[in-house]
């Protein structure tokens, strides 16, 4: 009975309530115009007022910002020109340390340059050096391997050597034949049939010198000297003594007509005569006679002659061969020309000098060049043969010190 009392309840009260809901509907639907009306008018009204609003804070925001660039202009330009200068004192900061580097980046590549140079300059000193230590290093072997046969064959290249020097510098062929010989002597001890092309050479070159006509250097030199002192002593060329006697005969009868007063005609005509036949005289030789010169023109002349055979000393020491030969020759015509050449001392005089102009004071000497470039050859050969000897014993010493360590392994 509860459950069903409880249904019938619900349907009574759903019929009650329905037409209240109703009423409340048809209220809400007949206000709801009105209200939408005046909310969109007050919306309109509030919007215009946000707009003039915003408008009016935009331009006080504007003239706020403008009044605040006019007052900060002139310190912002202050500190733009600021700038500007720092950043002109950076930029010609810049620009000198770039002059600086670039001058820094020359000294250094000058400096390397410099230092390239000097390690080139030290590796050739340092090749240089080792050269000199090899070759010292080659000298010192060949000296502990020196024998005597060695020692005789530099000593035959030193005479060929010294004899070429000879030669070349003092024209002294005697001496230089005396060390050829020695050369040739030493070389035959060394009994080698090596040295057979070389004292060959030094034959030939020994023959050559012994050809050459050989003369006194000193002995014409002092040749020279005693004709120099001899010059003073020559007698001057004189008139002819018919000459002299018809003129002592003139002056005596110009003499004795003086003082007797005799003055004829004949005697007069006869003097005449007589001096006109003293005037002139036959010369035989077809060559003038000159009269004796006078002290100073005399004394000219002997100076003259003595400063020619000078001349000639000089050349002769220096082998000057066509100086000495000009100045001979002036003093052979000279003393001709002006002294009595019938006269013992001039005639011994002239034959001295004769036999003088017959030197050579400069001979063509042959140069013992075959010798030396013999001699260097045998060197050669003879220091190779050597060499080869060396490397054999110490070859032979080599294997002779390692074959007692073979036999131990082969016991072992």
């Amino acid at each position: 009975m509860t459950e069903s009392n409880q249904q019938e309840k619900q349907p009574k009260d759903a019929t009650e309530a329905t037409p209240v809901t109703a009423l409340k509907d048809n209220a809400d639907q007949s206000s709801s115009p009105q209200s939408k009306d005046e909310n969109t008018s007050t919306s309109n009204i509030l919007g215009s007022l946000a707009l003039g609003l915003s408008a009016i804070a935009v331009a006080t925001s504007g003239w706020l910002y403008f009044q605040s660039i006019q007052t900060t202009l002139p310190q912002d330009v202050q500190q733009l020109m600021a700038q500007q200068n720092t950043l002109s004192s950076k930029l010609s900061g810049n620009t000198l340390n770039q002059s600086q580097l670039s001058e820094l980046i020359k000294k250094v590549s000058l400096s390397d340059q410099v230092i390239q140079s000097q390690k080139e300059q030290l590796i050739t000193q340092q090749a240089l050096q080792n050269e000199k230590l090899q070759s010292l290093q080659a000298k010192l072997n060949r000296l502990s391997n020196t024998t005597k046969e060695d020692w005789k064959l530099a000593e035959a290249e030193y005479l060929i050597r010294l004899a070429n020097q000879r030669l070349l510098l003092e024209a002294d062929s005697s001496g230089a034949v005396t060390l050829l010989s020695n050369a040739d002597d030493i070389l035959n001890e060394l009994q080698d049939p090596i040295v057979f092309a070389t004292r060959k050479a030094l034959a030939k070159d020994i023959q050559a010198l012994k050809s050459i006509n050989q003369f006194d250097l000193e002995g014409a030199y002092l040749q020279l000297n005693t004709l120099y002192d001899s010059v003073e002593s020559l007698p001057q060329r004189e008139p002819s003594k018919e000459w002299q006697a018809n003129t002592s005969k003139t002056l005596s009868e110009n003499a004795e007509v003086e003082n007797t007063s005799v003055n004829s005609f004949k005697s007069v005509l006869d003097s005449f005569w007589t001096s006109i036949r003293s005037l002139v005289v036959i010369n035989y030789n077809h060559k003038p006679i000159k009269a004796l010169l006078p002290p100073a023109e005399y004394q000219q002349l002997i100076t003259g002659l003595q400063l020619q055979l000078e001349v000639a000393q000089v050349a002769l020491i220096k082998g000057e061969p066509a100086i000495y030969q000009q100045a001979l020759s002036r003093v052979a015509n000279a003393t001709t020309e002006h002294f009595e050449t019938q006269s013992t001392t001039v005639t011994t005089f002239l034959a001295s000098l004769t036999a003088l102009q017959q030197l050579n004071p400069s001979p063509d000497l042959p140069s013992p060049r075959d010798s030396l470039l013999a001699v260097k050859s045998l060197t050669k050969e003879w220091n190779s043969r050597g060499a080869e000897n060396t490397e054999t014993i110490n070859s032979a010493d080599s294997t002779n010190s390692t074959s007692p360590q073979i036999e131990s392994g082969d016991n072992a």
